[in-house]
């Protein structure tokens, strides 16, 4: 940690530790949400993701509000310790949603928290850094590997859930997060105070929590209403579009074009992630029902498996970040857009090996886990292309006074990215009457190719866009 604060800013490895427990929290909850859902509560695979995908869409939409919280009133400080209070709320919740009134406020008491924390700790990070600092990239993505390494660490809730119960392993979640607040009270002091934002006095901030306490309640009624959560979401991702339009013509020529890039980035990052979150979708209920979970005399749990993609990110994270740092040292860096067609192209091929793997069961009707291994690799390798450079990208191409709403919305995509990652999802869902392995491996088979031609084809469509983009910049 010393070696690396004396490179970066002082602050990295304590915002670093804090989402890395926060995610260890997160993926503790969404790894085994659809499992719980399809095995606790006995819902059909159609149910399970429907609600499954209005949570990541609610996730990743609600940092929009977090971030124009913390830009207009908050501040990045405030945000993150009021979402981090919510987060070990919504945990504890989870953990005591045996009393089934509880699941949905307790989902919603989480959707709250990530909300005011995690778009306003990357975009604290990013404000610790000087505009042109050839250091961004590669700190970013160092942060990254935090972020991964909690969610390995979310792996061994399938041990704890099948030692002491489902509740016990969200019990945990809240626990890590305790950790996580911790560890930020701790750092504080190494924070560089750059945003100039006037604080809100202690009346309105009484206010504004009383409407997150409101939120939770109307979010919980949405998430049980399911038609009218996928009736009002997309309607208010147009809006949001339409929003975005506006707000980018209304920028100089110098941030118009910047904006229009960035636009192209978070709308492309769609795709990314719709295709990303079948690994806690029809991914996961397909390695539970049908992959098998010995390898080499270890015995695995499902949760093991989402959690190797973060290990593979924990192994290839240094090498992305020294490439990146080295290529730009040398003016060879590739722009977002091309780091973006890559890291589509990228989670194409591993669905694709997704596909392939069901031609190919064994006597018992069971897949090879390396199959799992060999796509989640490719996966990663286009979550490195993406997902972290996006974050940089923001803080990079955004107005200094747009930064926190900017990253709300980079979150926003990954949110509709949830929505849109539930209906694709019917694709594989097996119906009851379901009863043979065969046809089982049929469903999965075809729908894991349609996502895989799905990525193909946008990442053709935004190669040829990149070089228009680039013809614009030069203008």
């Amino acid at each position: 940690m010393d070696s690396l604060s004396a490179r970066h800013p002082k602050v990295l490895p304590f915002l670093f530790l804090t989402e890395m427990w926060e995610r260890f929290g997160f993926y503790v909850a969404q790894g085994l949400l659809v499992l719980y859902m399809t095995q606790y509560y006995g819902f059909s695979d159609d149910m399970s993701y429907t609600i499954s995908g209005i949570f990541a869409g609610l996730v990743y939409i609600s940092p929009f509000i977090g971030g124009f919280l913390a830009d207009k009133l908050l501040g990045f400080k405030t945000a993150i310790i009021w979402g981090g209070l919510f987060l070990v709320l919504g945990y504890a919740l989870l953990s005591l949603s045996s009393v089934s009134a509880l699941f949905y406020p307790a989902l919603s008491t989480i959707i709250i928290g990530n909300g005011l924390l995690k778009p306003n700790i990357s975009s604290l990070l990013g404000t610790q850094y000087a505009a042109e600092d050839p250091r961004r990239d590669s700190g970013f993505t160092i942060f990254y590997i935090g972020i991964n390494i909690g969610a390995a660490l979310s792996g061994a809730s399938g041990y704890i859930k099948n030692a002491f119960g489902w509740h016990t392993a969200f019990a945990l979640a809240s626990a890590g997060m305790i950790i996580g607040l911790i560890v930020f009270f701790s750092g504080l002091k190494h924070i560089k105070n750059t945003q100039k934002i006037q604080p809100a006095d202690g009346k309105l901030k009484f206010k504004l929590l009383f409407c997150c306490v409101l939120a939770v309640i109307g979010i919980s009624f949405l998430m049980r209403v399911h038609v009218l959560a996928n009736l009002l979401l997309p309607g208010a991702g147009i809006v949001l579009l339409i929003f975005l339009i506006v707000l980018t013509l209304q920028q100089d020529a110098k941030y118009r074009k910047r904006m229009i890039v960035l636009n192209t980035l978070i709308l492309s990052s769609i795709v990314f992630w719709m295709l990303f979150l079948q690994l806690f979708n029809s991914a996961n209920l397909y390695i539970d029902r049908l992959v098998d979970k010995n390898l080499f005399g270890l015995h695995l749990t499902t949760t093991v498996f989402y959690a190797s993609e973060s290990v593979f990110i924990i192994l290839l994270g240094p090498v992305f970040a020294w490439s990146w740092q080295a290529l730009g040292r040398n003016d060879k860096n590739p722009s977002p857009v091309t780091k973006f067609v890559l890291g589509i192209f990228f989670a194409g091929l591993g669905f694709l090996v997704l596909a392939a793997s069901t031609m190919y069961p064994s006597s018992e009707g069971l897949i090879s886990p390396l199959w799992i291994f060999l796509s989640y690799l490719l996966i990663t390798i286009g979550e490195l292309l993406l997902s972290p450079i996006g974050l940089s990208a923001v803080t990079m191409l955004a107005p200094s006074n747009l930064i926190g709403m900017m990253m709300g919305i980079w979150f926003v995509a990954t949110g509709f990215g949830g929505i849109f990652a539930g209906w694709i999802a019917k694709l594989s869902s097996v119906p009851e009457a379901t009863a043979t392995v065969a046809e089982k491996l049929s469903i999965y088979q075809s729908a894991f190719f349609d996502y895989a031609c799905l990525a193909f084809f946008v990442a053709i469509v935004l190669f040829f866009v990149q070089i228009g983009l680039k013809r614009m910049l030069k203008e």
